[in-house]
């Protein structure tokens, strides 16, 4: 692990990382030709799960690529989870994907996430229900308000303080980071040191895209379960899309 940052100095690394001269893309699309290459054979749910897993990783390796190419190195570590408390906003599609990916799971592990939801459900209805009320659209201080609810995200394991849906945890899981200080989320609802690889997002979403579309040639999309591209431009929190997906 590398030292810790000042914000001067993080300013400066984040100066470093919006000047880089790289074609982001061509990863995520050789990510994209690789499954494709191996999609012979295999159900497509099965292609759609391993292509939302593996693309969803190459976030995680770009990520990586820039923190050895700027030299840092994130202070986050195993059982802090402040950010874990933070609105996570996707697509409907994503909270599909999701669903799609426990349902692959081992017999015991599948109970225990659909255990964890229902648990999550009924425990924090009253603060679902304000979250229903702030508009991340049009609200600015919708992170603020959210943050002041104190509701943990949906697979966070309260006892030890860890993602329950790791493999998949969504993008702005994966995109916020942290190379100052660990005392700012520990000390503040919205510290401004971390940085956010939130730009990734893009060609995640363009590489799902390109396997969709492939799919779709074989299937129709109803029958995967989602309705594409609409269920792709359906945003919301992943609670509450979740709970509407298995009507809790």
């Amino acid at each position: 692990m590398k030292s810790q940052l000042t914000y001067e100095e993080m300013k400066r690394k984040v100066e470093q990382i919006n000047n880089r001269n790289y074609q982001y893309d061509e990863p995520f699309l050789k990510v994209v030709d690789e499954i494709l290459d191996h999609s012979e054979g295999k159900h497509v749910k099965t292609v759609l799960n391993d292509s939302f897993k593996k693309l969803l990783s190459q976030v995680d390796k770009e990520i990586d690529h820039i923190e050895k190419e700027i030299n840092v190195g994130s202070v986050c570590k195993v059982g802090c989870a402040h950010c874990c408390y933070f609105p996570i906003v996707i697509t409907r599609l994503e909270a599909k994907l999701l669903l799609l990916y426990i349902e692959s799971l081992p017999e015991d592990q599948r109970k225990t996430f659909y255990e964890q939801i229902d648990r999550y459900v009924r425990t924090y209805g009253a603060q679902l229900e304000v979250v229903k009320g702030l508009d991340f659209s049009q609200d600015t201080e919708f992170k603020r308000k959210y943050n002041e609810l104190k509701l943990p995200c949906m697979f966070l394991n309260l006892e030890t303080n860890t993602c329950m849906a790791y493999e998949v945890r969504p993008i702005p899981c994966r995109t916020y980071m942290n190379y100052v200080n660990t005392k700012v989320c520990e000390n503040e609802l919205l510290p401004k040191e971390p940085v956010s690889y939130e730009f990734l997002h893009r060609f995640y979403v363009e590489g799902m895209d390109e396997v969709i579309q492939e799919i779709l040639e074989v299937v129709e999309d109803h029958e995967l379960g989602f309705s594409y591209p609409d269920d792709a431009a359906d945003v919301g929190y992943l609670p509450l899309l979740l709970k509407e997906e298995l009507s809790l």
